[in-house]
């Protein structure tokens, strides 16, 4: 597959735990009276960001699906570093950065579960 070139190789060895994606997205997601602290968002938006990452390095069937395609479409777009909050960025800025990746990081495991559900009844 092509678009795991792309991908760190670091990544692409690191085995998908749903378990730990489904917790990074679910904090990630919380609605809350009050926002989470900076380094709360910062930790989290690391979580993620690897999650999707390696999420990004398995085969989804990227070749054969247009809906895939668009989803690594925008797994590139967001984790462009240009796009990346900064130290200087505000807090909030940094909230809705983490709330994006967890977003799509949960669309990448439903496609990733997916996958690996199709394979099992095929096996």
């Amino acid at each position: 597959m092509g678009t795991q070139s792309a991908m760190s190789s670091e990544a692409a060895q690191l085995p998908i735990v749903l378990e730990a994606v489904d917790e990074s997205v679910a904090t990630a997601l919380a609605v809350g009276l009050a926002m989470p602290d900076r380094p709360v968002i910062d930790a989290t938006t690391r979580d993620l960001v690897g999650h999707l990452r390696a999420l990004m390095a398995e085969d989804l069937g990227f070749d054969g699906d247009p809906a895939v395609q668009a989803l690594f479409r925008e797994g590139y777009r967001v984790l462009d570093l240009t796009r990346r909050p900064t130290a200087e960025s505000t807090q909030f800025g940094a909230y809705q950065y983490m709330r994006e990746v967890g977003l799509l990081t949960r669309r990448f495991a439903d496609v990733y579960r997916e996958t690996q559900e199709q394979d099992e009844a095929d096996a």
